[in-house]
């Protein structure tokens, strides 16, 4: 349980990195590019999935094979599920969640005046943040169980770090 714990922290850590990878690069999509939404949340979610397999595969994982052998296939195969109830959690969700608006704003204490610095649209972070919960923990199981699956303690290291079988 200790180890599946510690996993599951540096999972999370990175995890959340990764989100903020997705997310800047989904709203660059959508709202600067004006790419469709669906294109954008994939185009984020891909970009975020290259970056949390080569952390979560030397930290998370403690993987130090050289060699992705079969990894890479097996990874993709749970990110693509991953990817499609992503999207369909963020599509659904901008339809089911009302449209709303979060402004950040400051004041000029010379003239009293408030200036608008950024307009978040908030449906889409609300959407989004649904897709991402159900696409992480999809994700914790495929990589624990399927991709990295070899990664145990080292029973001589008592620093219960772990590393792959040889």
């Amino acid at each position: 349980m200790k180890l599946v714990i510690k996993q599951l922290t540096k999972f999370v850590i990175i995890g959340i990195s990764a989100v903020m990878v997705d997310l800047v690069v989904y709203y660059i999509c959508s709202d600067v590019l004006g790419l469709n939404i669906d294109l954008a949340k994939g185009i984020g979610f891909l970009i975020g999935t290259v970056y949390t397999y080569y952390l979560n595969k030397r930290w998370t994982w403690k993987y130090t094979e050289r060699s992705n052998h079969g990894m890479i296939l097996k990874f993709a195969m749970v990110y693509l599920v991953s990817l499609v109830f992503n999207i369909l959690i963020n599509k659904y969700g901008l339809l089911w969640c009302p449209a709303f608006e979060v402004n950040f704003n400051i004041i000029t204490l010379a003239d009293a005046h408030v200036n608008n610095i950024i307009t978040f649209k908030g449906h889409k972070f609300v959407a989004f943040f649904f897709a991402t919960l159900v696409s992480a923990f999809i994700n914790f199981l495929g990589q624990k169980y399927l991709v990295f699956k070899t990664s145990q303690l080292d029973p001589k290291d008592d620093t219960n770090i772990e590393v792959s079988e040889a």
